[in-house]
C-alpha cells in the first residue's frame, strides 16, 4: 500500500480564517494569489524550510561566491587573464545581485501578507481568551494615566467620587488709573 508523505491540506484546502480575512480586506487580488502561490510550496524540500525560495535563494548566493572565488583559483594556478577577472567576477556578482533582489523583492510582499494574516489570526484568538471585562481596567488604567499627565478624565467612574474642580480663576477687572 503506498501512502504520501505530503499531509498538508491543499490550496483549497487553505485556512477558513484566512480565507475570510481575504474575503474581507484590500488586500490585492495579486498578493493574494502571491501568497497562495507561496504557500502551495511551503514545507517541501530537505530540510523542510518555511518557502523553498530561501533555499534556492541561499543556494544560489553560495553557488555564485564559490564561481568567483574558483576564477579567481583558475587565473593563479593556471593564467588565466588576470586582466578580465575582475569584469567575470563582477559579472557574476551582479547577475546574483539582480536574482536576490528580485526573489526578496517578490518574497517581502508574501512575508507581509503572511504578517498581516497571522496578526489578525492573533488578535482574534486573544479576543477569545480574553476577559470581557478587561476593557474596564484598560479604561481605568488610560484615566489614571491621564490624571498623572494632568488632563482632564473622560469619563466618570460610578464607584469613584467625582474630581474636585479648581475653582476658575477670577479675571480682575483693570483699575483705570486717571
Amino acid at each position: 500500500m503506498a501512502a504520501s508523505k505530503d499531509t498538508r491540506r491543499s490550496a483549497s484546502g487553505t485556512n477558513p480564517l484566512f480565507l475570510e480575512l481575504f474575503r474581507k480586506s484590500s488586500v490585492s487580488k495579486e498578493r493574494e494569489r502571491a501568497w497562495r502561490d507561496a504557500v502551495r510550496h511551503a514545507g517541501t524540500g530537505d530540510p523542510q524550510l518555511r518557502f523553498p525560495v530561501y533555499e534556492h535563494l541561499y543556494l544560489l548566493n553560495a553557488y555564485a561566491q564559490r564561481m568567483v572565488e574558483l576564477l579567481e583559483e583558475l587565473s593563479r594556478k593556471f593564467a588565466v587573464n588576470t586582466e578580465s577577472l575582475p569584469y567575470y567576477q563582477s559579472l557574476i556578482q551582479f547577475v546574483r545581485a539582480s536574482a536576490s533582489h528580485g526573489l526578496i523583492d517578490f518574497m517581502a510582499g508574501v512575508e507581509e501578507t503572511e504578517a498581516w494574516l497571522h496578526q489578525s489570526q492573533l488578535r482574534m484568538e486573544e479576543e477569545k481568551l480574553g476577559d470581557p471585562d478587561d476593557v474596564y481596567i484598560s479604561v481605568r488604567q488610560r484615566e489614571a494615566e491621564r490624571l498623572r499627565q494632568r488632563l482632564p478624565p473622560r469619563i466618570q467612574f460610578l464607584d469613584e467620587t467625582p474630581p474636585v474642580k479648581a475653582p476658575a480663576a477670577k479675571k480682575r477687572k483693570a483699575v483705570k488709573a486717571n
